[in-house]
C-alpha cells in the first residue's frame, strides 16, 4: 500500500477489530480495503507489529516511572523517534531531528484522542466506537503532509487507543 495522507484523508479511513477473539486491527478505506494492519502475535507482551504505507513497524511499552514506547524500524531495527507518557496516557513524539507532536484526549470520556503539533493544531483524530469490538473514525488534516508529520502518527495512535481501552478494562475488572 503506497497512498499518500491526503489520499488516506480522501478516501475516509477507519481503524476496526474484525475478529473479537484475535488481538489484530485493520486501517481499511470506505471500499474495504486493507490498508494496514497492527497485531499483536504474543498474548503475554506489550510488542505490536504494525505494517502499512510501505513501512514495518515494532512498537512496545516500557519503563514503570520513565514510562515509553519505545518504536523500532522491523526491518533494520532503527528507532525513529520514541514516545513519553504519563499516567492518564497523554504523551509526547519526539524525534532526534527536534519535531514533537502531542497526544491528547479528545474529551472527558475518553472516546476521542487527538495528535497535535507544537502549537496545538490537531493533526491526526481519533473517534473511538463499540468497546467490545473497538473501532474508531479517523480524521486528517489535510496539512499534514506540509506539517512533516509522519504516517506513523496514524499508527502509533491507534496502539495508542488501544492500550489505553485495555488498561481500563485491567482497572474495571480488578
Amino acid at each position: 500500500m503506497k497512498k499518500t495522507l491526503a489520499e488516506l484523508e480522501s478516501q475516509g479511513v477507519r481503524w476496526i477489530k474484525p475478529s473479537f477473539w484475535r488481538n489484530h486491527y485493520e486501517l481499511r478505506g470506505d471500499d474495504g480495503e486493507v490498508l494496514a494492519t497492527i497485531h499483536q502475535p504474543k498474548w503475554w507482551r506489550d510488542l505490536v507489529e504494525v505494517e502499512g504505507v510501505g513501512n514495518r513497524w515494532l512498537f512496545e511499552r516500557k519503563g514503570l516511572w520513565n514510562r515509553r514506547v519505545e518504536i523500532r524500524s522491523a526491518v533494520t531495527g532503527e528507532e525513529p523517534a520514541v514516545f513519553r507518557y504519563n499516567w492518564s496516557g497523554t504523551g509526547r513524539l519526539e524525534y532526534p531531528d527536534g519535531r514533537v507532536f502531542y497526544w491528547k484526549q479528545g474529551n472527558f470520556w475518553g472516546t476521542k484522542w487527538v495528535w497535535t503539533n507544537a502549537e496545538g493544531e490537531p493533526l491526526v483524530g481519533f473517534h473511538t466506537k463499540n468497546s467490545f469490538k473497538l473501532s474508531a473514525d479517523i480524521s486528517l488534516d489535510p496539512e499534514l503532509e506540509t506539517a512533516k508529520a509522519p504516517t506513523l502518527l496514524l499508527f502509533l495512535g491507534w496502539y495508542l487507543v488501544v492500550k489505553h481501552y485495555e488498561d481500563t478494562a485491567a482497572i474495571a475488572g480488578a
